[in-house]
Order: C-alpha cells, then structure tokens, then sequence
C-alpha cells in the first residue's frame, strides 16, 4: 500500500512539546500576555474573587463577567448507563457543578468516609473514591497549567484530573478516505488509490502519541513505549483487552492506520465495544521543522477517532496527566473507569407531538455551541484565535410550520448557518464591542455595544433566510412562526416572528414574557397591515393568515400591488374595509419577517427557558406554563424532557389543543436541590 497523505494542516512545534511537558510560546490570541510570553494577571485594582482565572485572561477572570467563555456551572450528561451490561444510554440523566467546588467521581457512596460527588458503585472498574476529579481552573493551578488548558481546544474553564489512570479524554474526530494519491504509483506506473485523512475537530492535532502516551478504545488499552524519530515510527504494547501483550509497530508510510472490527482494517481486533472502523492513528508532518535540509519531513503520530459509537481516549496519565492537560469545552466527553460524560453548558428537553393535525410541521432545535457549522457540527478550519466570539454562543429555537413543513425544514439549517457565518464576519466588530462593553462601569444594563451589534446581526440573519426562501420561482407557498434564544455569553436575545414565544422563568418561579405575539388584535401590528394596503377579517391577514409576521408565506410578502393586481388601485382610491387613503405603501409586505429582540443579562440564580408554539400558549397561559414546568421540575429532580411531554399531554389531552405542540426547556441551574 503506497503511503497515506494526511489533508490537515502540520502540528505545531507547541503541540509536541504540549504533550512532553514543554513550555513553547502559548497560541496568539488566547490571552493576554506580558513581555515574558507569560499570561498576564489581572491588574492589581481590579476585584477578583478567590476561585478567578485571571491568568486566562478577562473572559475567563471573574463569574461576574457578561461576556464570558467561563462557564459558573456546567452540566454533566451521562452517556453511559449505570448497568454498563445493558449499555444502555442515561440521557434524561445529569449532574451540575458550582463554580468554586471541586466534584469528585468515584465508587464511594453516601456512607464512606469520603463520599464522591458522582458515585457509581456498579462500575468496578474504577479504582475507587476519586478516581475523577473534576473542578474549575483558577490562578491557585499556577501558569502551566493556563498554557496547557488555553492550547486545549476552546476550553471553558472546567478541567478533568485521573491521576490513577481511571480518567481519559475523547479524542477529536476524523475521517477517513480513498482518493487518488498523485505520489503514489503502481508496478505499471499509474497512479494508484492511497488513503487520506481529514480532521472534523478543533485542535484534533492535540492527542499527540509520544513515549508514555496511553489511549483507551473499547475494551482495550494501549501505552506508546517508543518514538523513533528517524525511522518515523512508533511502537505501541497493547496492556488491557483481546490483544494484551502484543506489540505493535505503525511506520508513517502506512498511515492514515486504522483500527477497529472490521478485517479489512490495519489492526483488527475482535472486541465488540468497537466499531468497524473505529479510530486511526495519522502521521502529520511538521513542515517548520524540515527546513528543506532533509527529504523526510519530521511530524507527529496522533489519534483520532473515526465517528466511533463509543469513541477512543486518551488517558489522562504520563505526558497527559499534567494539570491543565484535560482542560474541557462544550460538547467534550470523558470518561472515568467506564463511566462516560458529555459537557454541556444547560439541560434540555423536547416534545413534539403532533396532536389534532393530520401532519407534524413544527421543528426544534438546540445548539450550545456556534463554533462548530450547525449543519454537520465539524470544525470549518477556521484558525483558532478567531473562533472566541463563537465559542461562547449558543442557539435555539422552536419553528411553527404551516402550510407545509418545506419552510420550518429550512429554516432549521439556514437560520443557524446565517448567524454563524454572520457572527464570523463581523468577529472584529464583536471582538472590539465587547472590550466597549468590559470598559464600562455596569456590564448588566439593558443595552452596550455588543448587545446593539448583535440586535443587527440578527435581524440581517432573519430577513436574509427569509429572502432565500421566497426568492426561487418554486418556492413554497409554507410558511413558519419562530422563537429563538441567543445566548451570548451570560447575555440573553429573545428574537421572534409569529405566535411561538420565549418565556423565562427567573428565581422563585417568576415567569417574564420575553416575547410578544404577532397578531392582528395587536394595534401596532394591525396598522402596519393597513398601512400595506391590507386589512384584517376574522381576526386574519386578508382573512386567511392568523399571524402578521412569518418566515415564508411569499404570496403575502409581494405586496398588495402584486397580490390583487387590478383590485388593488381600487382598494387604494377609495375608503375600503379599513380606511384606505392616502400614503398606503401598495409594494410593502403584509407579513413581514423582521423579528422583534429583548435583550437582558441572564442572572446566576435564573432558573429555566420555555420556547413553545402557539399549540401550547392557546390553552396556556405563560405563567401557567411556568408553573406547572417549575412543579413538574422539582417533582422529577430535572428530566426537562419528560417535563415537556407532561407540558404538551396536557395542552392536547386535558386543555385540548387542536394543533402541534412543540415544547423545549432549557435548563439554566438545578434550582430543585434547594427545593
């Protein structure tokens, strides 16, 4: 086999030296550094707290920053079952960490002398009270650990410890591929097929294979015992799992080097927990280090994963034990023994019922990171230093289709891609409206620089995904209502068209509408119909659409002009049904899809988010829905997802709701241990 091209870019010297322990200059961007390269402290009169980061820079100095990468909390997703013979996923399951206290994973339960935080005794595996530990950088882990932890991906301040071999981090993802390999020819001296690799992670170069590196896939464990430089080889002795005591050499020329079940992969091992095609171990050339001296380019072995069901890991002993190493950001996982985690920023949980309707047309979605491309979530290549605005934003949103499902389908792609590609376009703008905002003396107001950028990046968002779905000549005649959260940072954006809504729930139960329907019984709303040339019937638009504003719904969008041709100068000579005179703008959009944003700084004690369509709010009213979601809550300890379907069997089976119930909670805080 003619030797493998990995298509990503070379790892950096830091990378290398990361993984032994070295202490090359951190990533530009990350954080801001004094004359020695060294992370700069916060100044001496600023007020920090006891448990602050300031080494990591000013997102990451304080709780009480707004627009912040840290995270106070984060929530841990089970994502495997504490019956690990069933192997069945826990998913309404989670735990939260506080800012400031240190959680502990372990088999030692409520009765031992040192209770772990997150206690499971099923797993024998691991190897005993503590075999995790888990907690929140501050400037007490000193400066190595602040360079390691900032060349980790986009880390949000939590870190992972298993001192004891028990904790291991999941890899980043690649794929790989067959393709023509242009260096590669055969007997005849054609080109033959090689294999290439691309990687869909941030920072997926970090897992860098050098001597004393141990990785996990399945039931197997592995411990690199040798590098050879020269020969661009590595030697890796299998210690755990069906291939214990065999030794297996991989050569550059052969990588991308699978492994996993299948037969036709490089190394095949017959271990059930593993995928066909598991993971791989590429060989990434370093280009900086060849200088053109030489014809064999030096670089690094590093492990990947190949989109594997239960994923390959890297264990968090030898060069990776080192603190600051199993630094964690949105979306990481890691597991402790064969207890495994996910990292999420909230809990969450849907119910879409169809209800009275003969189609389901309503769509949800929820996105905690805007880093990754919404569409696929794999890593764009971006360069790392411009991806900190992203990293700290998340999505969601509830979509009210009607009249087909063709625009809320849309929509679910589009809107996302759009603020994604919009916030990356304007990352300076951003970058340099929050460092406005930081210079002020109140960060919580109503409105800054930021917040004022952010209401016009979602409302360019809005009309451009609705001008691209109208545009075409087929395009539908569907249309779609939609409800949708920003979180940016710890600052909050309501945006919305139609009857779907937003509603917050803040300490103690109170409910605060971040939303207004668009309704023809809204004066506002029905004057700009007037003024449009339309007019209300039966409380419709034109007596059809019972919204007046939307995603979609074209014939509406074209104007009166268009929409009655001849009829309409005779609607504006004379008085019509509403009034029509003078000053009537024919071509202007009955319905439009410019939405409405409530903006606000979300507080550390808010409790949860409810987005839900008007299959909900018909037969609900807001602080009712709260009320019975905040009780409900309590009762279950969580599990927003049954909540939900509690929530939507009473919309449809008590109140009888004659239309789709979508309902999503996003969980802010686990406000029901103080309950």
């Amino acid at each position: 086999m003619a030797a493998a091209r990995t298509t990503m870019a070379a790892v950096s010297e830091s990378t290398w030296n990361n993984a032994n322990g070295g202490s090359a200059a951190p990533a530009e961007g990350s954080a801001p550094y004094n004359n020695n390269g060294k992370p700069a402290a916060a100044s001496t009169g600023e007020r920090m707290d006891v448990d602050s980061w300031s080494r990591a820079g000013r997102q990451f100095a304080s709780a009480r920053e707004v627009y912040t990468r840290a995270l106070y909390r984060i929530c841990l997703k089970f994502t495997t079952s504490e019956d690990e013979d069933e192997g069945k996923p826990e998913p309404a399951t989670a735990y939260w960490t506080l800012y400031g206290r240190t959680t502990s994973i372990g088999n030692a339960g409520p009765t031992s002398p040192t209770p772990d935080s997150i206690c499971r005794r099923m797993d024998d595996s691991m190897s005993g009270p503590a075999a995790g530990i888990l907690w929140r950088l501050n400037d007490s882990d000193g400066e190595q650990a602040a360079l390691h932890a900032l060349r980790a991906g986009m880390t949000s301040g939590w870190c992972i410890r298993g001192d004891r071999g028990d904790g291991a981090l999941r890899v980043g993802k690649a794929k790989v591929f067959t393709s023509s390999n242009k260096n590669a020819t055969g007997a005849d001296g054609q080109p033959q097929q090689g294999r290439e690799a691309t990687t869909l992670s941030l920072d997926a170069d970090r897992w860098v294979l050098c001597k004393g590196a141990s990785f996990a896939a399945g039931n197997s464990v592995f411990n690199v015992e040798d590098f050879n430089e020269a020969k661009q080889k590595i030697s890796i002795h299998c210690s755990k799992g069906p291939m214990r005591g065999k030794l297996i050499e991989v050569h550059a020329a052969r990588c991308p080097y699978v492994f996993g079940r299948a037969h036709e992969a490089d190394l095949c091992i017959m271990d059930r927990e593993l995928s066909r095609r598991h993971g791989a171990i590429l060989y990434m050339t370093n280009s900086r280090n060849n200088n053109g001296k030489n014809s064999r380019a030096k670089g690094n072995f590093i492990l990947v994963d190949l989109e594997s069901t239960n994923g390959s890991y890297m264990r968090l002993v030898g060069p990776y034990g080192v603190k600051g190493m199993g630094a964690l950001g949105l979306g990481d996982e890691f597991i402790v023994g064969r207890t495994g985690f996910s990292v999420n920023r909230f809990d969450y949980g849907i119910s879409e019922a169809i209800g009275a309707r003969p189609t389901m047309e309503d769509r949800t979605l929820v996105i905690q990171s805007l880093m990754l491309d919404p569409a696929h979530g794999y890593y764009k290549n971006e360069p790392k230093e411009q991806l900190h605005e992203l990293a700290m934003t998340s999505f969601a949103a509830v979509f009210d289709g009607h009249g087909g499902d063709e625009c809320s389908t849309y929509l679910v792609d589009a809107l996302p891609h759009h603020l994604r590609s919009a916030m990356f376009a304007e990352r300076e703008a951003l970058r340099n409206a929050v460092e406005q905002s930081r210079m002020q003396q109140r960060q919580d107001q109503t409105e800054d620089a930021a917040s004022e950028l952010m209401r016009k990046i979602l409302k360019s968002c809005y009309l451009r995904a609705d001008k691209e779905f109208i545009t075409p000549k087929n395009a539908p005649q569907s249309g779609s209502t939609a409800a949708t959260v920003i979180l940016f940072g710890r600052r909050l954006f309501a945006a919305n068209v139609g009857d779907s809504r937003v509603v917050l729930c803040r300490s103690g139960g109170q409910c605060v509408e971040l939303t207004s329907d668009h309704k023809p019984s809204r004066p506002d709303e029905a004057a700009r119909v007037r003024a449009a040339g339309g007019f209300i019937l039966h409380k419709r638009v034109m007596g059809e659409l019972a919204i007046t504003r939307a995603f979609g719904d074209k014939s509406f969008k074209m104007g009166i002009k268009a929409m009655l041709e001849d009829e309409a100068e005779e609607l504006a000579g004379g008085a019509g049904a509403n009034g029509a005179g003078d000053g009537k703008d024919l071509n202007a959009p009955l319905v439009s899809a410019e939405p409405e944003i409530a903006s606000m700084v979300l507080s550390h004690n808010d409790e949860f988010l409810l987005l839900a369509c008007d299959g909900l709010f018909d037969v609900f009213r807001s602080q009712d829905a709260i009320a019975l979601a905040r009780q409900e809550l309590i009762a279950h300890r969580g599990e927003p997802a049954e909540v939900a379907r509690i929530l939507s069997d009473q919309a449809i089976r008590v109140r009888r709701s004659r239309d789709n119930v979508s309902i999503l909670i996003i969980v802010l805080r686990p406000f029901w241990e103080l309950a």
